[in-house]
């Protein structure tokens, strides 16, 4: 599958999708959405894929929405409809991926591409990175791109409030003292701790790692006699499983476990 305004590559298990439009500080076009959805559609089929990683070309994660695109667009209302749609679209199709995602947060992320950093499982990003909730400063909702469900779910709604109203813009080290990433780290070292905690969800047991990514999302949505009956059904097939048996014998045999995804 070819692209123009992003690249995915694969090796080990490992995808990495990049936002590749350095010379537009990877601005969100409709294109680049339409793009986005079909490699995740994609992705979602794929049988040797066990974690994505997500970032940007260049010195910028993304500014957010392209200015020449929104322009393109005023006068129709069924191209602003797709032009909303498509980056909410996006966000779904991240967030219900089997397989776990990493945000890999190379530079400052504007708008809409926090849509795309907060449908990811782990966030990571650069301490110096700047993370702008801009929407209302152009006369937009913030709420857009699956922010206003995915932000309340990961700071509170009282924080989200302060964020989006505002319009605030913040550094990656408040970011992740409010609990919007997991970690920010020095520029230089971003690429060595993405790597280690990547490599850790490549080898790790597949199967039980998309039960657990799903469990956890679903349970946001359920009651409890739902959720803990839903619980017992995916761990009893967990436990029958080839990966189960591997990680078993490997603890007793004091080596690490070859997990097979089945």
């Amino acid at each position: 599958m070819t692209f123009e305004t992003i690249t995915v590559g694969e090796a080990d298990g490992v995808v990495t999708l990049t936002l590749n439009r350095p010379d537009k500080l990877n601005a969100l076009s409709v294109a680049m959405g339409e793009e986005l959805c079909a490699a995740l559609e994609a992705l979602g089929r794929s049988t040797s894929a066990r974690v994505l990683v997500v970032t940007g070309a260049g010195r910028m994660f993304s500014a957010g929405g392209d200015l020449s695109s929104m322009d393109q667009v005023v006068g129709s209302a069924a191209a602003i409809d797709h032009s909303v749609r498509i980056y909410c679209e996006v966000a779904r199709r991240l967030r219900e991926l089997p397989l776990p995602a990493v945000a890999k947060l190379n530079g400052d992320a504007f708008g809409g591409a926090l849509g795309i950093l907060m449908a990811c499982d782990l966030r990571l990003a650069r301490d110096d990175a700047r993370l702008g909730f801009v929407f209302t400063r152009v006369g937009l909702s913030g709420a857009d791109a699956g922010v206003s469900y995915l932000l309340p779910r990961l700071v509170g709604v009282a924080k989200a409030m302060e964020l989006l109203l505002l319009g605030e813009t913040i550094v990656a080290t408040e970011a992740e003292r409010v609990g919007l990433i997991h970690r920010a780290v020095p520029a230089a070292q971003l690429d060595q701790v993405t790597d280690g905690i990547v490599g850790r969800l490549a080898a790790g047991p597949p199967l039980a790692l998309r039960a657990t990514k799903r469990a956890l999302y679903d349970g946001l949505s359920r009651d409890m006699a739902v959720d803990f009956e839903d619980e017992c059904r995916v761990q009893a097939l967990c436990f029958q499983s080839e990966d189960h048996k591997e990680g078993l014998r490997a603890f007793r045999d004091k080596r690490a476990p070859v997990f097979r995804g089945r």
